[in-house]
């Protein structure tokens, strides 16, 4: 780090980035945010987590999900070696009829999508005479 380059605590790095001290924590622990430099009080950030920390928030705005942001960030091959931190992500289970399930993953689906899912999955399935 060069001597001139600046340097931000937690919540001078939030602020400017326009996110919570929580969500910088939560970034780190995801890894998306490299953690900060020193140890004890003397934890500190730089330009370069700021910059990240920007381009995050920017691809979020934009509907990006965390984990192809990261994708994007740093490559699949990067994002297969921080496989160190557990992801915790939510999924939504819809069960269409016997033997057949969906897995939604981010979202719920409403009860219209879930009929017209099933109704399809029944034409596939060739079960649509049965009932």
């Amino acid at each position: 780090m060069l001597d001139d380059e600046a340097i931000y605590g937690i919540d001078e790095l939030a602020d400017r980035a326009g996110v919570s001290r929580r969500t910088v924590r939560y970034y780190v622990q995801r890894g998306l945010l490299e953690a900060p430099t020193g140890v004890g009080r003397g934890k500190h950030y730089t330009e370069a987590h700021l910059a990240r920390l920007v381009r995050i928030r920017e691809l979020q705005e934009e509907g990006v999900a965390l984990a192809d942001i990261s994708v994007r960030l740093d490559g699949p091959i990067a994002r297969e070696e921080q496989c160190d931190t557990p992801v915790q992500s939510t999924w939504t289970r819809v069960v269409l009829g016997p033997d057949v399930e969906l897995m939604v993953r981010g979202r719920r689906l409403d009860e219209e999508q879930v009929r017209k899912l099933t109704a399809a999955i029944d034409r596939v399935l060739g079960k649509g005479d049965e009932r």
